[in-house]
């Protein structure tokens, strides 16, 4: 069984193809698939669909998205999809996870939402 998991670095290019990104993610939006977007570093502009139930963020290679920032913990944070609306929570992280400039722990995430973990911010959109 293959997992689609993806690995991000800080320190490194993205080794994908951008060209028909914009296309996917229209498509996307107007099926109301929820994405991640990520606005900063080499990765910027990179989207990640969310097509789970459940994703894992964090530093380990086993979750669905790997973060390589040495202040992002190896399980950080999870993203929920509950009745419709998906969630964010931390899970007791070392350095904290933050959504549009404030720590949380767990919070019900809106369409916009900015998400801090590590040196990553991603923009959470449905």
């Amino acid at each position: 069984m293959t997992r689609d998991t993806r690995h991000l670095s800080g320190n490194s290019r993205p080794k994908t193809g951008g060209g028909r990104r914009a296309g996917r993610a229209a498509k996307n939006l107007k099926a109301g698939k929820a994405r991640l977007v990520i606005v900063n570093g080499c990765f910027s502009g990179l989207e990640i669909n969310l097509s789970g139930a459940k994703t894992t963020l964090g530093r380990d290679i086993g979750c669905d998205i790997c973060l390589d920032h040495s202040f992002v913990s190896e399980e950080h944070a999870v993203i929920t999809r509950i009745d419709g609306y998906y969630a964010l929570e931390d899970l007791n992280s070392r350095h904290g996870t933050s959504v549009n400039g404030r720590e949380v722990h767990k919070i019900r995430l809106n369409n916009g939402d900015l998400i801090g973990i590590g040196g990553f911010e991603i923009r959470f959109q449905e």
